[in-house]
């Protein structure tokens, strides 16, 4: 062995922090295996002219093409998902580039370990790649790669070979669009690119087509929408207004089709990069006009504390900005400016009532935005029982790990916790398992009906006894009469908020309680 291969091994080694280090030639034939290679059946150290993909399950093997297509000199690629004798593992390589081989990393453990994934990662790498690409001159396109026939995926050939293949998939958009584009999985059907405008879509549909006639998926199109980056903006406005555009793909069909998806595209990202500045301007200006809504103790009549809602100038609700604010990212500033529209509330008065304030799932499962907003936490000096805060779109969180550890900290620090939306769509009993509170508001579509079915009675009924047994406080939200303040009270319910109680106020209006009105249920 020569000194250049020795320190090739050596440097190897080094990087892999791996299971199991293989060597290939540039064609992919095994030449050198260590480590736990008895899992993958490897002949002797130095032996071997075996195809290294073969070792793995079929599904994987062109994750193993799609790798070595994209390894260049110096670089190392991965890691990936693959599965070998059906048991999951990641896979990275690289190319050191002076004694033509590839090294290969293997790793069984890492899966096990949840996965710690900043959900602006991609936003950010995808505006940096558009940055450089506009510095550097190199046109830029963002597309939409559209896998039709593909939702039932795991049904039709299991879930791990749809897993499998999935990876497969991403794979091949990696290599096509290169060091300096970006990949990311959007949902089953869909994988948002940003790439080069010259990257090659025709051949990674056909690489894909290929794909899924070897999976016996036959009755499937694939098909890549584009549009061209648009230099006029700021990378941050075109790839949150791109990502904005993509998730309104889902829900129409005029948006994205090939005939005019240049048009409604560039006319969409004109209307969000307008929205986004509106209300960032807004929430910056500190222009907005917060309101705040009585939450009442049934049993009494007495407020219990008031929630905190954004308005925009002129006390008009901002329903439909908050979805937006959802979707482009600007939640997180949202959230942030009103924790401190509180904050200051408090402390100028320690008699004035205390405040819930609503915090995205978005906002809480984002590692960067929550260290900064546990340090605002840690410097307020607040009676701390009178800042709670109400978790909203938790039930669309991912990294469930990263969002409880938030709110754990939350609580040590002395603040109550509420849930909201019990109930309604995916916000089950997991949600009650999955994240620690102190109180659960009931979503208002099982109160607000002025008759209520046996049916939904016994629900009612059933969420409530739930969580009495955890010790939880409950609210039912849009309670708008006397008689469904009484019932709920029946029912066991704590607290109710709706316009029965009061509409909201602004929140100048708390300073002074004698112009606050109460109601007893």
């Amino acid at each position: 062995m020569s000194l250049i291969e020795q320190r090739n091994r050596f440097l190897s080694f080094a990087f892999a922090a791996a299971d199991i280090l293989i060597e290939t030639d540039l064609n992919g034939l095994t030449c050198y295996a260590a480590g736990a290679t008895a899992t993958l059946g490897e002949p002797s150290i130095d032996t071997g002219g075996v195809d290294f993909s073969q070792r793995l399950d079929r599904t994987s093997r062109p994750i193993v093409t799609a790798l070595m297509r994209s390894l260049k000199p110096g670089r190392r690629v991965g890691p990936v998902r693959i599965a070998v004798g059906g048991r999951e593992a990641q896979l990275s390589a690289w190319l050191l580039g002076d004694d033509g081989k590839i090294r290969w990393a293997m790793s069984f453990s890492a899966l096990n370990a949840p996965a710690e994934v900043d959900p602006q990662a991609f936003s950010r790498t995808a505006q940096g790649a558009i940055a450089t690409a506009r510095e550097s001159g190199v046109p830029m396109s963002m597309s939409v790669l559209q896998i039709d026939g593909i939702e039932d995926i795991s049904r039709l050939i299991g879930a791990k070979r749809a897993d499998m293949l999935r990876q497969a998939i991403t794979a091949e958009c990696a290599n096509t669009v290169g060091t300096g584009g970006i990949a990311k999985q959007v949902d089953t059907a869909r994988i948002a690119l940003i790439h080069p405008a010259t990257a090659d879509l025709k051949t990674l549909c056909t690489s894909i087509e290929e794909l899924l006639q070897d999976n016996t998926l036959k009755n499937t199109r694939v098909r890549v929408d584009s549009i061209p980056d648009a230099p006029e903006l700021e990378p941050e406005i075109a790839i949150q207004a791109f990502l904005h555009a993509v998730n309104m793909a889902a829900d129409s069909a005029n948006v994205l089709d090939v005939q005019s998806l240049q048009k409604v595209a560039a006319e969409m990202m004109e209307d969000t990069r307008k929205r986004m500045n509106e209300i960032r301007a807004t929430i910056a200006g500190r222009v907005i006009e917060p309101h705040a809504q009585a939450i009442v103790e049934l049993a009494t009549g007495k407020v219990a504390h008031y929630e905190l809602l954004l308005r925009l100038p002129g006390g008009q609700p901002v329903s439909e900005s908050v979805g937006f604010a959802e979707s482009t990212g600007l939640i997180y500033e949202i959230d942030m400016a009103m924790v401190e529209i509180a904050a200051n509330f408090l402390r100028d008065d320690f008699d004035r009532p205390a405040l819930a304030v609503n915090l995205s799932g978005r906002s809480l499962e984002n590692p960067t935005w929550g260290k900064k907003f546990l340090q605002m936490l840690a410097d307020l000096r607040i009676d701390r029982r009178r800042l709670h805060f109400e978790l909203t779109e938790t039930a669309t969180v991912k990294n469930v790990k990263a969002a409880n550890t938030v709110i754990q900290k939350i609580r040590e620090r002395g603040h109550r916790v509420c849930l909201d939306d019990f109930g309604a769509g995916a916000a089950g009993f997991q949600y009650l398992r999955d994240f620690p509170a102190d109180i659960v508001k009931i979503d208002g579509s099982y109160v607000r009906h002025q008759q209520l079915s046996e049916r939904d009675t016994a629900i009612l009924q059933g969420m409530v006894s739930v969580c009495q047994a955890l010790k939880l406080d409950t609210v039912a939200e849009m309670i708008q009469t006397e008689q469904r303040a009484k019932h709920m009270q029946a029912l066991g319910v704590t607290y109710g908020q709706g316009y029965y109680f009061g509409k909201p106020l602004p929140l100048k209006m708390l300073s002074d309680p004698r112009r606050i009105p109460s109601r007893a249920a």
